[in-house]
């Protein structure tokens, strides 16, 4: 799609027109959805436009060459294909979400563990209907994971998805580890042996098998040390203001030493702090208060969600399954960029939170101006 619309070696208006519509339609969406279940109006349209303005990666990444403004038009579509199976029951609906599933892993790998989700609920869906057809649609995002897997295997040698998985596991799991034992130099060191032990090996197979064994050895030394990283990238994954972000959209030096995150698990955060210009300094204090906010106005329309119809308390649980679901696999590597595709239903949920007179009638000029 990408080649298709930005064409090759051409400017990419095309592309990033089309990414930014498809931005603007996200949040209008969600805007719509909004307007239509808490009809507010007044002061509560001043902090709803607030919740969605001070959220720069969905500006910065609509204009970026990358796949997640495409991903997160994806997992809308997949939250109104499960609302609309959970209302209905119908199969066509449980046949758009595997459809959805099997573009959103097509599209970022983060997506593919999710098949099995899908392929379970197809059999649970298919004993309790006492029907084949849910099980086999449900077996569809699988089917397509497998078959990528062969054409890897066909291509590397190697029985894979994704070999992102692998650098991930050793440049920032098991290296922030190391990082955080032993600090920054010791990292390095290890890193860089691994990977010499690893173009070592006779295959693509060998090397990233060595990769896996070498990064999973450090993990399970340490788990402790790794699962207080994990949670911690998780909660950077909903409070990162996007430093890395903005110094790249501005075209500023990077941050010596590492992301703010890196500083965080070395003890080195307020020095790195120390080093931002001040007015970026400023803008990025207020995207994080923007994003604590924000989190908990998504807590409570979370709860207030839960009194609606079926489909919205159910609906609910699928927002904040797959909000969770993004942040657990991301991990360590928690930060706006990754929080970008699924923010929609973040940014929803908040909207829900906001204190609204949802059954009451918008007055008139005539009672508006009897109250004054």
């Amino acid at each position: 799609m990408i080649l298709a619309l930005a064409g090759e070696g051409s400017r990419p208006v095309v592309l990033l027109m089309f990414q930014n519509l498809l931005s603007l339609f996200a949040i209008g969406t969600v805007f719509w959805v909004w307007a239509w279940w808490a009809r507010p109006w007044g002061r509560q349209w001043v902090w709803a436009v607030l919740c969605a303005l001070t959220f720069p990666a969905q500006l910065i990444y609509a204009n970026a060459i990358m796949s997640e403004i495409m991903l997160q038009a994806v997992v809308l579509a997949l939250l109104a294909a499960c609302l609309a199976y959970i209302k209905t029951l119908k199969l066509i609906y449980f046949f758009v979400i595997a459809g959805t599933v099997v573009t959103a892993l097509l599209l970022k790998p983060v997506f593919y563990p999710f098949a099995g989700f899908v392929g379970i609920m197809g059999l649970i869906e298919a004993w309790r209907m006492k029907h084949w057809k849910p099980a086999l649609v449900g077996l569809l995002p699988v089917l397509a994971v497998v078959a990528y897997m062969e054409w890897n295997y066909q291509r590397t040698g190697y029985f894979h998805f994704s070999s992102i998985t692998d650098i991930n596991m050793l440049h920032y799991n098991a290296a922030g580890v190391v990082r955080q034992l032993n600090g920054p130099e010791a990292e390095e060191a290890w890193v860089a042996g691994v990977l010499r032990e690893a173009h070592r090996q006779p295959d693509f197979a060998a090397r990233q098998q060595l990769i896996q064994q070498r990064a999973g050895a450090v993990l399970r030394a340490h788990s402790i040390v790794y699962a207080k990283q994990h949670i911690l990238g998780m909660v950077t994954f909903f409070l990162d203001p996007g430093r890395f972000d903005l110094s790249e959209f501005m075209n500023l030096a990077p941050l010596a030493g590492g992301g703010l995150l890196a500083q965080v698990r070395t003890g080195g955060l307020w020095a790195a702090v120390q080093r931002l210009p001040w007015g970026l300094l400023v803008g990025l204090g207020a995207v994080l208060l923007a994003n604590a906010g924000r989190l908990v106005l998504a807590v409570r329309g979370f709860l207030r969600l839960r009194g609606g119809p079926g489909w919205v308390h159910y609906g609910r649980w699928v927002a904040f399954g797959l909000l969770g679901y993004v942040a657990l696999l991301t991990g360590p590597l928690g930060a706006a960029r990754f929080l970008v595709p699924v923010w929609p239903l973040l940014l929803g949920l908040a909207l829900a939170g906001i204190k609204s007179r949802k059954n009451a009638v918008p007055p008139t000029p005539a009672t508006a101006a009897a109250n004054e």
